[in-house]
């Protein structure tokens, strides 16, 4: 008999979406439908477990709406006979005592999930599933670890499992793994005991899986995207069945996440800039994108007089879902400089001036010009001129 499993992380429900202004709280909807999905979906399909690789809330304090969502959703879950267990993420999980408990306490102490709280040491969950013994260890994001410092290092004897299928869950970068990586704990891929067969892991955005050795390691990915970064790649969740023998089938699938498209505009060199780039805009209006219109190349000072980004934003107004314009990439042409003018004195600047009027005159009015500069020559003279 073979164990089914769905595999979920970095839901990020209810982020702050403040740069998405008035659309902000749709935004919100985006994430807990994609959510909504995954639970739908595990209502349908029963699995035996639900796992969930952290990141489930995008910070340590989502409001009271979202919580109850999530509540609803896992007492159903559980109801249907799922088992539910979840690590904390890099977002979920307080870095101080004033932040107080992860949300995702309230869901362990509820008794709907088993909740692996302290990321500082692996804590275990034996099941019996269908005649099979199935082991899962979890371990959270520990915020207290140094930038660089492998999170598995030192825990070798909490990280031997008893059962005939063992899974770690946890939330870390591990190496070897596509994704970006900050200052922050990795895990070494020689670092996984090998006494595991699956390894299901948060906080990479992009669905990616690995075999190493016997061990397969799954990001599930994020159920709806968070950034730009994140444009080309698809969103969902994973359904694994796996027996004695190992894992007999994965499958990835993916959520209705809203769709992110980024349009590049070299700055015209000619006629009117603001009617060119909506025109190269035009085809990517859709009500249901985040547009992201980059300008680039190189602009004349005299060019963007002409250049109008309200204009821009008004335009894609009410025809995708929200516009942001990045300038990040135009650069702005200096205009040349003046040539310095020689480096004369007082003095010499009086007299090329008399010289200049002197040339021009008549032969009546040299004259009174001459005893004009010799006067004015006199009183620089007096005051210290050179």
């Amino acid at each position: 008999m073979t164990v089914q499993a769905i595999l979920t992380a970095d839901n990020h429900l209810d982020p702050i979406a403040a740069n998405f202004g008035p659309n902000r709280m749709r935004r919100r909807e985006d994430h807990l439908r994609c959510f909504k999905e995954v639970a739908e979906y595990a209502l349908k399909e029963r699995p035996d477990l639900l796992l969930i690789g952290g990141d489930l809330f995008d910070s340590v304090k989502p409001s009271n709406a979202t919580r109850a969502a999530v509540m609803e959703a896992f007492k159903s879950i559980h109801e249907a006979g799922v088992r539910i267990l979840a690590v904390g993420g890099h977002h979920d999980t307080p870095k101080s005592a004033e932040e107080g408990a992860s949300p995702l306490a309230v869901y362990g102490n509820s008794g709907h999930i088993r909740f692996f709280k302290d990321p500082s040491e692996p804590e275990r969950e034996s099941l019996e599933v269908g005649g099979l013994k199935v082991t899962v260890t979890g371990l959270g994001h520990n915020p207290l670890l140094e930038p660089g410092q492998d999170p598995l290092s030192g825990l070798e004897g909490s990280l031997r499992p008893d059962g005939q299928f063992n899974i770690l869950l946890l939330h870390y970068p591990i190496r070897g793994f596509g994704g970006w990586v900050g200052e922050e704990p990795i895990i070494d891929l020689s670092s996984i005991p090998r006494a595991f067969q699956l390894v299901v892991a948060g906080h990479f955005h992009n669905h990616q899986s690995k075999r190493i050795g016997e061990v397969e390691v799954i990001y599930p990915g994020s159920t709806e995207r968070v950034t730009f970064a994140e444009e080309a790649e698809d969103k969902g969740f994973v359904w694994l069945e796996f027996g004695r023998d190992g894992i007999v089938s994965k499958e990835f699938i993916k959520t209705s996440a809203r769709p992110y498209r980024t349009v590049e505009v070299d700055f015209p060199r000619g006629g009117d800039p603001m009617e060119l780039i909506k025109g190269a805009v035009e085809g990517a209006l859709d009500p249901e994108v985040v547009l992201r219109v980059k300008i680039k190349g190189r602009a004349t000072a005299e060019a963007l007089a002409s250049y109008r980004r309200p204009e821009i934003l008004s335009f894609c107004q009410g025809r995708v879902f929200h516009c942001f314009v990045y300038e990040d990439e135009l650069e702005i042409l200096s205009p040349e400089a003046p040539e310095p003018l020689p480096r004369t004195t007082p003095l010499q600047e009086l007299e090329r001036h008399f010289r200049r009027l002197i040339e021009g005159a008549g032969p009546d009015e040299r004259p009174i010009l001459e005893e004009a500069l010799a006067l004015s020559r006199a009183r620089l003279q007096e005051a210290g001129a050179w």
